[in-house]
């Protein structure tokens, strides 16, 4: 059995979509003058690799602690995301031959985790066109995975792939890496997120088993 992190380390500074606040890290006791370390933090729930929750977009939509962990945890399937240069929007056809099945999560790989912390991983990113999302939902998906930023692109001020998916009571992640380290297609992933009341979303450590 093998274990691989997908998760991004929280720090200050780190990469997070344009226009939020910057997260900040600091050490508020230290073992050297206090006997004891203690780090306090701020940060949107919405940085490094985290979980959507409905609430994110959808009026009364559930919040984060109120999510079955079921629907971020079990068994996935990798798409590996290959398209033309130029093109950005993802459609149904990036799912020809992948064997998916209802109530998968699916992890897109894109490769792009390996830019993070360049301009280009938060803003030249691929994202869901619509009938792509809604192939998604139809096929009866869990979750969805990505190694990018967002499922909808910097420019738009409507969020079609969040609405359709939280809509939907569909999970997503956000800000994975390390797929390019799983060599099989199907994998058991788990992305818990932090019990947080009320809240849009929440940070998780994520990673995938590999039973050999």
């Amino acid at each position: 059995m093998r274990i691989i992190d997908l998760s991004q380390v929280l720090e200050t500074g780190m990469p997070q979509y344009p226009g939020q606040p910057d997260a900040v890290f600091r050490q508020v006791a230290q073992v050297q003058s206090d006997g004891y370390q203690v780090t306090d933090f701020h940060a949107v729930v919405h940085v490094g690799t985290h979980c959507d929750a409905p609430a994110h977009f959808i009026e009364g939509g559930e919040t984060i602690e109120s999510i079955p962990l079921e629907r971020f945890v079990g068994e996935a399937v990798i798409v590996d995301v290959r398209l033309p240069d130029g093109q950005r929007e993802m459609g149904p056809s990036v799912l020809a031959g992948a064997d998916i099945r209802p109530g998968d999560i699916v992890l897109f790989r894109s490769g792009l985790s390996q830019k993070w912390g360049t301009e280009a991983y938060e803003t030249a990113f691929p994202y869901f066109g619509e009938e792509l999302a809604r192939e998604l939902v139809e096929r009866g998906v869990r979750a969805v995975g990505l190694d990018f930023i967002s499922p909808d692109p910097i420019e738009t001020d409507s969020y079609p792939a969040h609405h359709i998916f939280l809509g939907n009571r569909l999970g997503i992640v956000e800000n994975l890496k390390n797929l390019e380290l799983i060599d099989r297609e199907r994998v058991f992933f788990a992305a818990a997120p932090l019990a947080i009341k009320g809240s849009d979303g929440a940070f998780t450590r994520a990673f995938a088993v590999l039973f050999d």
